[in-house]
């Protein structure tokens, strides 16, 4: 038995209900087809749109009150009942079994609305299964959001089903020790933007279970949440967006909904600061917003990514695409090895200021300077560490930075290394060509213009994709070549032009 119904916080999708009568069952960004039968019937469809159709998240579009749908559902849940055991392996996945017990909870008075005792007490036996089979594996998932999603799941169990009190203790102490000692799970889960409001919402809807039990929300419920707060105000480029940093899965569609998430639970976009849980600067000075990825993964080509708004147009963005292990024209930087080069992926050659892989240095006391310097080493940097140091000033209007390649100990001169410094642009920026080859001019949506200059440089600029969800959307890159004898460092310099009179950047 069931002793109390969480909230469902996630919106109903009101055009879900016509795509179903037309015969289509829209799910994570995939409609396929189903006809007049069940969607289990479906034997071919992406991993996506099954793993959201076994978490049964789709069941909150259906209207509680409509009958008609509310005696297809059942028979859609016979259809799941009936193969549960026998099913796609997909279905017994950790965190799919998880996003299924906490849509059974919270749409549990859809599913149990029913005059047929034998589907009553197959629900209900059902959804004992899954808890049970989830509270023997918690402790071993591997699996950051899966993890996660887990402890939510039983804390929530535990809070809604009789005698679940053992189960909600258990699973309550698990996620607490997770969030106070910022366990692997948490920590990789802040660096995934696109889970955490998920995350975020799912926390949400489990502090509220404790008020309508009438218990004391736990420490560690409440520490959850503020750190997801605070990470999600740091990644807000404006009102609509937040940064895709450490998401290659990440969507405009998606960023939007998250953005509507923050600011339905108050999060405001926070100043200029370093977040220490998921390694991401952010700079803010006038109308631009600079984000950068400063603690990401030894193995990451993209460390020290940034993106870039002006106000309420997007200029510099994450491409959002994963890199294979023969690329070389991607990532934050293009490197190439020298000659003789042997691969050396132990992180064990550090730069002297990395500890123990990443250095990061900020200031943003000063009201006229905001500013970071931050040095990364990976695997894809054959041998050496990036530092890249950027400084925002004049009212936000103007840009410096300097991208630097430092020999890792043990790795003596960096004679004969070529690299260039990459920036992907966004897909409504115009590129203009200046007459001399070391500069270019952008031009944004909102009607901001940009210049870029490298003093001495020949700056290209190439086709380019980045990934914005499910789809592949053409756009420009820019690439700044370094100095490949001495100093291997390469300065760039952005100058905002609109509303001002063209006096020149006067760099060097």
């Amino acid at each position: 038995m069931l002793q109390a119904i969480p909230p469902a916080l996630r919106a109903m999708d009101t055009g879900f209900e016509a795509e179903w009568r037309g015969g289509a069952f829209a799910l994570a960004g995939h409609s396929v087809p189903i006809g007049t039968g069940s969607p289990f019937a479906t034997t071919q469809a992406p991993d996506a749109w099954l793993r959201a159709l076994y978490g049964f998240g789709w069941l909150r579009h259906v209207m509680p009150h409509a009958e008609a749908d509310v005696h297809a559902v059942e028979g859609i849940v016979w259809d799941w009942l009936a193969l549960s055991r026998t099913g796609h392996a997909i279905a017994r996945e950790d965190g799919v079994t998880a996003r299924r017990i906490l849509s059974w909870l919270a749409h549990a008075d859809l599913l149990l609305q029913t005059t047929d005792a034998g589907f009553y007490d197959a629900v209900l036996k059902s959804l004992a299964a899954d808890i049970y089979s989830l509270e023997r594996r918690v402790s071993s998932i591997e699996d950051a959001q899966a993890r996660m999603l887990a402890l939510i799941a039983l804390a929530q169990a535990g809070l809604c089903v009789e005698g679940g009190e053992a189960l909600h203790q258990a699973a309550e102490t698990a996620l607490g020790a997770e969030v106070a000692n910022h366990g692997f799970s948490f920590r990789l889960l802040l660096r995934q933007p696109d889970d955490l409001a998920d995350l975020l919402l799912d926390l949400e809807a489990l502090r509220l279970l404790y008020g309508m039990r009438g218990q004391a929300v736990p420490q560690s419920v409440a520490r959850a949440k503020d750190v997801i707060c605070v990470v999600l105000g740091g990644l807000a480029l404006d009102g609509d967006r937040l940064a895709r940093l450490g998401s290659p899965r990440f969507s405009t569609e998606r960023g939007s909904t998250m953005a509507s998430v923050a600011r339905h639970v108050s999060i405001a976009p926070v100043t200029s600061c370093y977040n220490t849980d998921a390694g991401f600067v952010r700079l803010v000075l006038g109308e631009t917003t600079i984000i950068a990825d400063a603690g990401a993964p030894y193995r990451s080509v993209d460390a020290l990514a940034l993106e870039m708004c002006s106000g309420s147009a997007p200029c510099l963005v994450h491409d959002g695409l994963e890199q294979r292990k023969d690329e070389t024209t991607r990532g934050t930087l293009i490197v190439a090895a020298p000659p003789g080069y042997e691969a050396d992926t132990a992180p064990r050659r550090r730069a002297p200021t990395l500890e123990p892989t990443h250095s990061v240095e900020v200031d943003f006391d000063a009201p006229t300077l905001k500013s970071f310097d931050a040095a990364h080493a990976g695997a894809a940097l054959h041998g050496h560490a990036h530092r890249r140091r950027v400084a925002l000033s004049e009212g936000g209007r103007r840009i410096d930075g300097v991208d630097e390649l430092r020999p890792l100990i043990g790795h003596g001169a960096a004679a004969g290394v070529r690299f260039a410094a990459r920036f992907v642009l966004h897909s409504s920026v115009e590129v203009t060509i200046a007459a001399s080859p070391d500069q270019l001019e952008l031009a944004l949506a909102n009607g901001h213009r940009w210049r870029l200059a490298v003093p001495g440089r020949s700056i290209s600029v190439e086709g380019a994709v980045h990934r914005d969800g499910l789809r592949t959307v053409p756009t420009l890159q820019i690439l700044v070549p370094g100095d490949g004898d001495g100093g291997l460092s390469v300065a760039w310099h952005w100058l905002r032009l609109d509303g001002d009179a063209d006096d020149g950047l006067g760099v060097s």
